[in-house]
């Protein structure tokens, strides 16, 4: 005759084992044959799913999230879902939701439709400096460069140009250092070409001189400043009371660090000065 405390085991053993079996098992909730591929399979004609609803602050306060946990924002009314990092929204049937509410990285290609309002700058390689006389003196033609020798036009490296680099110029930067001196430096991680554009105004010391104007790319890894043969501009100035003006656009490839200035020299003669009464120098990533 079997004990009662070995009955008590038997049960035991019997309540253990169906236990485990429950736990490796498949749940259907609505039907009694889950689908072989969920381990939870929610079936329902006229009931949906309703996740753990927060704000997001209660969301933030999670201790430790589990890669994939989910729940519904109360306060953008999204799913959100914990990628392992950090909280994402759950991508629309319209295509990828990129938040644009917080700071973060966009990698890929994303494509926005409709119109993209920006409270702010749009944030592109760019540097930029200008410059504009605004002196009531009659007498006071500009920024003055002196140019004390005369430049071939196509000798290498600077051939006795100069930089303009006139005081209180104006500098806009996204990923272009400070712009002391005059001088755009790109500084960002990936090298690329730039679309220069320069316009510039100005008045000769005398009549009919010929003026070249460029762009001197200073190669940080060289260690030399050239101004490119591309960029060079050939001009025949008139009268002194009279301001030239002249727009260029030049595409120069700029490495990390590597910079640009804008030069001029005289073709003409020696100890030939140029007034310059303003100028725009852009540099924008392609």
């Amino acid at each position: 005759m079997v004990s009662l405390k070995y009955k008590y085991i038997l049960v035991l053993i019997t309540i253990l084992f169906f236990v485990s079996v429950s736990v490796v098992a498949q749940v259907g909730i609505g039907t009694n044959v889950p689908d072989a591929s969920s381990m939870l399979d929610i079936t329902s004609s006229d009931k949906g799913f309703l996740p753990p609803r927060m704000d997001t602050s209660a969301r933030d306060l999670i201790g430790a999230p589990a890669t994939g946990l989910l729940i519904y924002n109360i306060t953008t009314n999204k799913l959100n879902y914990y990628n392992g990092t950090s909280w994402q929204v759950v991508e629309t049937g319209a295509g990828s939701y990129v938040d644009l509410t917080s700071n973060q990285t966009i990698a890929g290609n994303k494509t926005f439709t409709g119109t993209l309002t920006a409270a702010g700058r749009l944030m592109l390689p760019m540097g930029e400096i200008s410059y504009f006389n605004n002196s009531s003196d009659p007498n006071v033609l500009g920024f003055t460069v002196d140019i004390t020798a005369k430049s071939t036009g196509y000798a290498n490296g600077t051939d006795n140009m100069m930089k303009i680099n006139p005081p209180g110029s104006v500098f806009v930067n996204d990923m272009f250092g400070t712009g002391v001196n005059n001088k755009l430096t790109y500084t960002g991680t990936v090298g690329r070409y730039f679309h220069i554009a320069l316009s510039f105004s100005y008045s000769p010391d005398n009549l009919k001189d010929v003026f070249i104007f460029g762009v001197a790319k200073n190669d940080f890894s060289a260690g030399t400043t050239v101004v490119e043969d591309s960029s060079k501009v050939l001009i025949t100035t008139g009268s002194k009371a009279d301001y030239n003006s002249t727009a260029m656009h030049v595409l120069l490839w700029l490495d990390t660090n590597d910079s640009i200035e804008f030069y001029v020299g005289n073709v003409t003669n020696d100890n030939r000065d140029l007034y310059i009464k303003s100028f725009n120098f852009v540099a924008i990533g392609m």
